[in-house]
């Protein structure tokens, strides 16, 4: 069976509650046999009950949208037999140019495993991969066996789906099972126990642990901002082997950090999210500083610049203050965490690579202006631009590191200048490596910095 759904699945409740409900869409049902097919009844079923128990959902809501469209949409561009990534990617194309979006996409295959004690009746593996439209890769699997009796359906697909997503959803289309046991045969039972499991012991074998997910801030004026859900971990701050000769003094010691989990916004604030909120253009920010400056790229994907840190941190507060929701500028140790790829460990020198072309913009590449957002390779973690573009502000004071092990820090409690990380269009791709620090006045409003948010779980 062949079906997709995009979601939103933070395994912590109080998390998931926070944030708005997923979008989800099911697609047809492959049959993946040789010999004996499903009835297409039975696919009906399954597919009606999937649907069904995204409706009955605290976290999801089922997305109405026309199959034959996407598979239309996909042939005209001559594509008849669309991989995974085709399907998602045409999903979510179609999905957000109607004012939604779709994250995730479910590919899940059925298969016959045996007869039952009735003709028409057998034991069915029905698996399924989570697949993100955004980074095109599994996300996590699971599977389960049922019975292709319509009764023991909802019940199967309840525990699938709570098995994929970490919510438990239930269905209620049909009665619960009420069918008696079927005899398999003595040449089978063995294999499949004298009774069939829905609490599938494959779903503990998946290499993908459910660990909440991404969601988009609307903030009830539109605003489209991408948060990236970044597990916390363990990870050595400063200038690691990976940063070569080109490290700083202020780099080191290298030290161990614990960070704790959050959200952080896939790219820089842009000019059309600050206008939203602060209702200021980027025109009207350059003039703050001296209205004869130069502009260095205008327009709605573009980056915000010519904002101070006191301006980054009311952006933060008229957010939380709109959404309820704790933004905030991230600390140092958030920051670097994040751009070296969070407890993926990836270890390269710039956010998402070892070579800044690939990653960013700085002074080889810009042609002396910030791109819009989003428009080079993003780290392991899918944020964008942490190295290059404009440089972030962070929350903390500047101040020397040590070299005790740290959990959550946040810097010197005071200081003359605040942090800022990532390089920029105009530094030197030395500046713009994970391990880079800089520090200016807080009150300083220039054309190469911007900053971007981080949420609170």
């Amino acid at each position: 069976m062949l079906l997709c759904v995009a979601m939103l699945a933070p395994s912590i409740v109080t998390a998931q509650s926070f944030f708005a409900k997923q979008r989800v869409a099911v697609w047809e049902i492959f049959d993946r046999n040789n010999d004996v097919k499903l009835a297409t009844s039975t696919k009906t079923t399954i597919r009606a009950n999937i649907e069904e128990a995204f409706t009955n959902s605290k976290h999801y809501e089922y997305y109405s949208y026309s199959i034959s469209e996407v598979k239309a949409a996909l042939a005209q561009q001559g594509i008849t037999r669309p991989t995974p990534f085709d399907i998602a990617k045409k999903i979510r194309e179609m999905s957000v140019s109607k004012g939604a979006e779709v994250d995730y996409v479910i590919f899940s295959v059925v298969k016959v495993k045996m007869h039952s004690n009735s003709y028409d009746e057998f034991v069915v593996n029905l698996s399924s991969e989570l697949f993100s439209t955004t980074t095109y890769k599994c996300e996590k699997m699971a599977d389960v066996d049922m019975l292709s009796n319509p009764n023991a359906i909802p019940a199967a697909c309840s525990e699938l789906l709570s098995a994929l997503l970490g919510e438990r959803l239930y269905v209620t289309t049909t009665d619960q099972p009420s069918y008696q046991q079927p005899n398999y045969g003595s040449s089978n039972s063995s294999s499949y126990g004298s009774q069939l499991n829905y609490g599938s012991s494959n779903y503990g074998q998946s290499s993908y642990s459910r660990t909440p997910q991404d969601y988009t801030e609307q903030a009830n004026c539109g605003l489209g901002m991408k948060m990236i859900y970044v597990e916390g971990g363990t990870f050595q701050m400063g200038a690691t082997t990976e940063q070569g000769s080109e490290a700083d003094s202020d780099e080191s010691p290298v030290h161990s950090v614990i960070v704790g989990s959050f959200y952080m916004a896939e790219c820089e604030v842009t000019q059309a999210q600050w206008q939203k909120i602060m209702g200021a253009t980027i025109y009207q920010q350059r003039d703050k500083a001296n209205s004869s400056w130069s502009m260095y790229g205008v327009g709605d994907t573009y980056p915000m610049y010519y904002v101070n840190w006191e301006e980054a941190n009311q952006f933060c507060q008229e957010l939380s203050a709109m959404t309820g929701r704790r933004y905030r500028l991230p600390t140092e140790a958030e920051w670097e965490y994040a751009a070296r790829g969070g407890n993926r460990k990836v270890g390269t020198k710039y956010s998402g690579g070892g070579v800044m072309d690939a990653v960013g913009w700085y002074d080889g590449n810009s042609g002396n202006a910030t791109h819009p957002v989003k428009q080079k390779r993003a780290n392991a973690l899918g944020l964008y631009d942490m190295s290059g573009n404009v440089w972030e502000w962070c929350s903390d004071w500047y101040g020397d590191y040590s070299s005790s092990s740290q959990n959550n820090p946040t810097g010197p409690s005071s200081g003359q200048y605040r942090v800022l990380r990532g390089g920029s269009w105009y530094a030197s791709a030395r500046n713009c490596r994970v391990s880079d620090r800089n520090d200016t006045s807080p009150s300083y409003r220039y054309d190469t910095g911007g900053f971007r948010v981080v949420c609170l779980p």
